[in-house]
């Protein structure tokens, strides 16, 4: 019997319909490249295996390798890295382009979108199973309450659309809370000449105190000056009393470009 782990945040999918509802979601093909995060239990394992697709398989828990190498070792479409995905560079595994499923633990969650904006060069699709809240944060528009950096972060590089909610019943042990599972389909909106880690600073100093005005915000990281800031705001039509929740990624990105001169 397969103990979950708590350290790993294993919550074990146990329902085959949900299975067959994500990997179906992928729209996997015979001979199509997938890595597969954290195969658990090889319970979406043996689904993507059926359909004939390339599988790396991505696993932290070394306890859980030989009983997957057991089941799957035989199959030629079958590999298992003993890795964290974090530190996977897909580039490593070849020049292709991949289709990516999991049903991620709900503590890796903001890295793994750190992971998906880093990869996203060699993502085909990314059919994941998140926290219902983690969902609603990257799906996220300006105006919304749960509008934040990972919104815009997330969807300056990926269109994400969500699929269905997953009870917590579905699981084994059973989670507190209800997942979510989401499609995101590459959709770059960031523009080359912008460095990418230093706008994603920039979003996290527009975020950082959301209950202050933008300028107030991006005053107090000590990065800009308040008036280079306002006349940036109003060349952009904007006012100088806006918050940070009712500028779009686009919006952002400009201002960023103004401030800055980058790009």
């Amino acid at each position: 019997m397969i103990i979950s782990k708590k350290r790993f945040g294993q919550n074990f999918l146990i329902d085959p319909g949900k299975a067959n509802k994500i990997v179906g979601a992928a729209d996997i093909d015979p001979g199509d490249e997938v890595l597969e995060i954290g195969p658990g239990r090889g319970f979406l394992t043996e689904r993507i295996l059926n359909r004939g697709a390339n599988l790396v398989a991505v696993e932290l828990d070394r306890d859980l390798i030989p009983k997957l190498e057991e089941r799957f070792g035989e199959n030629s479409l079958f590999n298992i890295m003993e890795n964290d995905i974090i530190r996977v560079k897909l580039l490593s595994l070849g020049d292709k382009n991949f289709k990516i499923i999991g049903n991620l633990p709900y503590n890796i969650s903001g890295a793994l979108f750190d992971w998906l904006i880093e990869n996203h060069k060699m993502v085909e699709l990314a059919v994941i199973t998140v926290q219902k809240e983690v969902a609603n944060r990257i799906r996220a528009r300006p105006g919304n309450r749960e509008y934040g950096s990972l919104s815009v972060l997330v969807q300056m590089f990926y269109a994400v659309s969500r699929l269905f909610d997953i009870p917590a019943g579905c699981f084994s042990p059973k989670p507190k809370v209800v997942s979510t599972v989401v499609k995101l389909v590459p959709d770059l909106k960031l523009k080359p000449g912008i460095n990418y880690n230093s706008f994603k600073q920039f979003i996290y100093e527009c975020f950082a105190q959301k209950r202050k005005t933008l300028v107030n915000s991006l005053k107090s990281s000590g990065e800009f000056e308040k008036d280079i800031i306002e006349k940036s705001l109003v060349s952009l039509g904007k006012s100088t009393d806006i918050r940070a929740e009712q500028v779009s990624g686009q919006e952002f990105m400009k201002l960023y470009g103004k401030i800055t001169g980058d790009a």
